[in-house]
């Protein structure tokens, strides 16, 4: 599979071992243990009999799929079990369907805030089905791509498996190419704020022009691809300008306005993105003291100086681009 779908399935597995670890309320390990194509027909039955969960992006598909045992094992934990007890090949009760249905929402957000690193638009997502073949995914006897990731915790083993067909790879693989690099790279982005300023007055901007800009409440916005992730406060280390995260963003997801203000940007490997708290430092590609840029329909217009007019935020710009 292609480096930015494998990254993709490799950044999930990680999130989904924070996931499992809380629900299960003990250390779990996931790790992706292959990824390979196979006919839809060829399917192993651990597959076609679980739970599964399907949510559709732009041109594309993806089929989340816990095997039964782990479904059943998730369960009785969230149900006050230990979760180690074996089950037979029987239907969900519907107190397990209302569980089970609320985890792989879970699973879900996990996927789409991944997902989110490259796209401003979040996967959409089916209603659980107990049975894979009543999902409506994949179709006929389509080549799919199929992830197996190990669930290890308290020597068990299970498995979680993401299925995407071939047709759509190129779908997908565009959307995470702007989110991860051929290193597994996620670019990091400080935003000062943004201004939405109507196209015809954005394309009259000049040499000495302010536009201002408004920030999130609580600090600069630090963005992971386009998905808000932090609020966070700038500084410097070195002679370069840096930014301390302050929290993570909680409030709306924040559009893109006509006009961005960007305090600068950084490129880390995905495993450091999701594993970044508050009170670390990000060190950006920006000296001190050199200008701002402005960006306007995500494309750079200008650059300028930070100031500030009648307590508020904005660039006065020095180059037009």
């Amino acid at each position: 599979m292609r480096t930015a779908v494998s990254d993709f399935i490799n950044a999930f597995a990680s999130s989904c071992s924070d996931l499992l670890t809380r629900a299960l309320r003990k250390g779990v390990s996931v790790q992706v243990d292959s990824i390979s194509a196979c006919p839809a027909s060829e399917l192993p039955d651990a597959v076609l009999t679980s739970p599964a969960v399907v949510l559709h992006g732009t041109g594309c598909s993806f089929a989340m799929v816990l095997e039964r045992q782990l479904a059943f094992s998730i369960m009785e934990t969230l149900l006050g079990g230990d979760g180690k007890t074996a089950v037979e090949n029987r239907p969900f009760s519907d107190v397990e369907q209302a569980v089970a249905a609320s985890f792989m929402d879970k699973l879900a957000d996990c996927l789409n805030n991944i997902w989110r690193f490259g796209s401003d638009k979040d996967l959409t997502r089916d209603n659980m089905s107990e049975y894979f073949s009543e999902s409506g995914f994949p179709a006929g006897k389509e080549m799919l791509h199929l992830a197996v990731l190990d669930v290890a915790w308290d020597k068990s083993w299970r498995k979680i498996y993401v299925c995407i067909p071939d047709s759509e790879l190129d779908a997908a693989e565009a959307v995470l190419e702007n989110a991860f690099d051929s290193g597994g790279n996620i670019v990091l982005t400080a935003e000062i704020g943004s201004s939405n300023l109507e196209l015809e007055g954005a394309l009259q901007l000049g040499i000495g022009d302010v536009v201002c800009v408004a920030p999130p409440q609580g600090g600069l916005l630090v963005r992971a691809g386009k998905k808000a992730l932090w609020l966070a406060q700038s500084g410097a280390v070195g002679d370069s300008v840096a930014v301390s995260i302050l929290s993570r963003y909680q409030g709306p997801e924040p559009a893109y306005g006509r006009v961005v203000a960007i305090l600068g940007s950084t490129a880390r490997h995905w495993k450091d993105v999701l594993a970044l708290d508050s009170g670390d430092v990000l060190v950006l590609d920006r000296k001190l003291h050199s200008p701002v840029q402005l960006f306007l329909s995500g494309k750079l217009k200008a650059e300028g100086q930070v100031v500030v007019i009648d307590k508020r935020l904005g660039v006065r710009i020095k180059k037009l681009l």
